[in-house]
């Protein structure tokens, strides 16, 4: 279909080019009746305003890429979300890209979205190659990278409290009794998985125990991943008794590998995620979890990169946000008193979080 041009509405409403684009660009010295009856026009002929020429003439397209790295995850499609109303409050509209966890992928979406002429940039980066973050920065576009981060470039950055998670995690674990604790994290080359671990770290030596470093594996970012690397866990040190994951969707993998192996959660394995997913809640057995501020990760990355846009931020900018331990049934699910904060639980029992006993209805600790 022919597009619909400036010049179509202004010969079917008999009023000149330029009074139909100050009509439409909301500029002064137009009537009201004047406006309306060319909108109105504008609409029925299907008129879609051009973003590209706008924006040469603004030097600004009012739109945002958004680049994840695996929009099956729930944890970007809440993020996204979250970006979406955040840029529409502020009267921007988003492009979404997905890299996919590939390097090339992520240098392809970066190159679209340039070529798309938009103001900025929200991306959570591969870190497998800092290559096209590089080249994101020599390029002069705004960004700021959201959910994982490199330690070593100069760059503006929100994103949860990693190690804190893997702390507070980790700490849950212990406090309820349990000594051999897997955590099955993502790959290491990707900041947020070395931060939960030094978190997970950090809770076993505060609590003057060691890190047995074969029950940590660096490999599931899905579902699939976290099932095949909890079948190795369980099959490799069958005297595990918890189970940090990297996140509630690896998460759920892990799950259903403890049932294949003919045990129960949490009566034989605790279970507990990460960022505190929608379905994290409604699981059959609740998902014990770490709660990540997905919403106020979204909305941060979108006032600062709008900050950068508008050129009043002095790079870096790093916005590290809380999160906060959400003990369900995965981990609490075997003492009868459940819904209470782990640790009132185990002074109620006159046990310490450093204390080897072991609560009675729990077995297996």
């Amino acid at each position: 279909m022919k597009r619909v041009t400036l010049a179509d509405i202004a010969r079917a409403t008999g009023f000149s080019v330029n009074t139909v684009s100050r009509a439409l660009n909301d500029k002064g010295d137009v009537s009201p009746e004047t406006r309306e009856t060319i909108r109105s026009t504008a609409q029925q002929l299907g008129y879609r305003p051009d973003r590209l020429a706008r924006g040469l003439r603004t030097q600004s397209t009012r739109v945002i890429g958004v680049v994840v790295t695996d929009v099956a995850n729930p944890f970007f499609g809440a993020l996204v979300k979250s970006i979406s109303h955040a840029a529409r409050s502020r009267d921007y509209r988003v492009i979404l890209q997905d890299s996919d966890e590939s390097v090339e992928h992520e240098q392809e979406a970066i190159e679209v979205l340039l070529s798309e002429r938009i103001d900025g940039i929200l991306i959570c980066p591969v870190q497998i190659d800092r290559a096209p973050i590089e080249r994101l920065a020599r390029s002069g576009l705004p960004f700021v990278l959201v959910g994982r981060y490199f330690d070593d470039l100069a760059t503006d950055y929100a994103i949860p409290d990693d190690r804190q998670g893997g702390y507070l995690a980790a700490k849950h674990l212990i406090d309820l009794g349990h000594r051999r604790i897997g955590m099955i994290n993502g790959p290491e080359w990707i900041s947020s998985a070395v931060e939960r671990r030094d978190g997970f770290v950090a809770a076993h030596r505060e609590a003057s125990l060691s890190v047995d470093e074969r029950l940590i594996l660096h490999r599931a970012l899905t579902t699939a991943e976290g099932h095949r690397a909890a079948r190795e866990l369980l099959k490799d040190h069958p005297d595990v008794t918890a189970i940090a994951t990297y996140s509630d969707y690896v998460a759920l993998g892990v799950a259903t590998a403890v049932r294949e192996t003919g045990r129960s959660i949490p009566d034989d394995i605790a279970l507990i995620g990460f960022d505190d997913i929608d379905i994290a809640a409604s699981l059959a057995v609740p998902l014990s979890t770490i709660r990540a501020p997905i919403r106020e990760l979204g909305f941060q990355g979108v006032d600062l990169l709008c900050e950068k846009i508008a050129g009043g931020v002095e790079p870096p900018v790093r916005r590290r946000l809380p999160v906060e331990l959400v003990p369900r049934r995965s981990t609490l699910g075997c003492d009868p008193r459940a819904q209470q904060p782990p640790g009132d639980v185990l002074r109620e029992q006159g046990l310490d979080s450093r204390n080897e006993k072991t609560s009675p209805s729990c077995g297996g600790r």
